[in-house]
C-alpha cells in the first residue's frame, strides 16, 4: 500500500513522539458541551437524570474517514451516591495508520454550596490502548526494524471541578494525570491536558419543576484555554438558540498553528439535541487544513419527580 505525501507526514510525527520533543496530543472536538464528560468529568450527571451522546469528527483529506474520531458517552444523576456517574468511550484513527481507544468510568460528587451554587468534583479512571498498523508503511530503505509490539496499553485518570449557578458556569480539568506510555519504542508517555472554561447563560433557565423543552432564546458567550506538552489554544465561543434552532461560532487561537474559525448549527427539541460544525482553517493550505466536519447527537431522559427535586445545569448543548 503506497502512502501519499499526509501519510508520509503522519509517519514522521509518530516518529518523532519517542524523541524528547513531544508531539503527541488527545483528539479535539469543536462542539466542546456536546462532549460534556471528554471536556471536564466534573460534568457527570449534572445535566438531567440520564443522558446519552454521540458525537463523530472527521478530516476528510485525502479520503474522508482517514482522520476520524468517535466519541461516546452516557452518563446520569445517582442521588444515592451524592453525585453522577459516566462512562466514557473514545476511538481515534489517525491516517489509517494509528488507532487510540479508551474506555473510562467516572464519577463526580455535587455539592451545593449556596442557595444558587453548586460544586461538582470529577474523578475518572480509564483504560488507554493505541495500535499500529506497520505493515502498512513503507520506508525508502528495507529493512526497518519494527518495535518490539505494534500496540501499547496504560491505565489513564483524569480530574476536575465544575462550578455552576444560574448564569455563570466554569471549571478546571487535568487528563493523563498519570502520562500513559506512548512511544513504541521507549516509555515515553503522553502529556498531561489541561482545560480551563468559563461561560455564561443569558436567557431563560432550567430551574427547579421547568421541563425539559428548549427555551425561547439565550445567548450564551464562551472562553476555553487549553495546554498540552508545547500546545496552547485559546476558543472563543459565541452560542445564541431562538425556539428549537441553535446557532455558534468560534475562533480557535493557537501559538504554534494558525487560528480556526468553527461554525456551528444546532437543533433542542428538549430531549433530543443534533448538531453540526464545521472547521475552517485560516491557514491558507486549503486542502489539508479546511474542512473538519462534526455530528454530535444527545438524548436525554428525565423524571418528572425528579425534576422538581434539584437544579439542572443551564449550560449550551453544543
Amino acid at each position: 500500500m503506497k502512502l501519499n505525501s499526509l501519510r508520509i507526514l503522519v509517519l514522521l510525527l509518530f516518529c518523532l513522539s519517542h524523541l524528547d520533543r513531544v508531539v503527541a496530543q488527545d483528539a479535539i472536538f469543536s462542539q466542546f458541551y456536546s462532549s460534556p464528560l471528554y471536556l471536564n468529568p466534573a460534568f457527570a450527571g449534572s445535566g438531567h437524570d440520564y443522558r446519552l451522546v454521540m458525537n463523530y469528527r472527521n478530516q476528510p483529506f485525502p479520503n474522508f474517514g482517514t482522520f476520524s474520531t468517535i466519541n461516546l458517552g452516557f452518563d446520569a444523576h445517582a442521588p444515592g451516591l451524592f453525585g453522577g456517574l459516566g462512562l466514557l468511550v473514545t476511538s481515534d484513527h489517525q491516517g489509517e495508520l494509528l488507532m487510540k481507544n479508551q474506555l473510562s468510568a467516572i464519577y463526580a460528587f455535587h455539592l451545593q454550596a449556596g442557595e444558587n451554587f453548586f460544586i461538582n468534583f470529577g474523578a475518572q479512571t480509564g483504560y488507554y490502548r493505541q495500535d499500529l498498523r506497520w505493515d502498512r508503511l513503507e520506508f525508502a530503505e528495507s529493512g526497518e526494524v519494527p518495535p518490539g509490539q505494534t500496540w501499547t496499553h496504560a491505565s489513564n485518570f483524569a480530574a476536575g471541578i465544575l462550578l455552576y449557578s444560574d448564569r455563570l458556569y466554569g471549571g478546571i480539568a487535568a487528563h493523563n494525570l498519570n502520562r500513559p506510555r506512548e512511544s513504541f519504542f521507549d516509555n515515553y508517555g503522553l502529556p498531561m491536558k489541561f482545560t480551563a472554561h468559563i461561560g455564561a447563560y443569558l436567557g431563560p433557565g432550567q430551574s427547579r419543576g421547568m421541563a425539559a423543552a428548549a427555551p425561547d432564546y439565550f445567548i450564551s458567550p464562551n472562553i476555553i484555554f487549553q495546554n498540552q506538552a508545547d500546545a496552547f489554544r485559546i476558543n472563543y465561543g459565541l452560542y445564541a438558540g431562538l425556539q428549537s434552532l441553535i446557532a455558534g461560532v468560534w475562533f480557535r487561537q493557537e501559538l504554534t498553528d494558525p487560528a480556526t474559525l468553527i461554525f456551528l448549527l444546532g437543533i433542542n427539541t428538549g430531549n433530543y439535541r443534533i448538531g453540526y460544525s464545521y472547521d475552517y482553517s485560516l491557514s491558507g493550505f486549503t486542502s489539508v487544513k479546511h474542512g473538519a466536519h462534526e455530528i454530535s447527537l444527545s438524548i436525554l431522559f428525565d423524571s418528572e419527580a425528579r425534576k422538581l427535586r434539584r437544579r439542572i445545569l443551564n449550560c449550551p448543548a453544543f
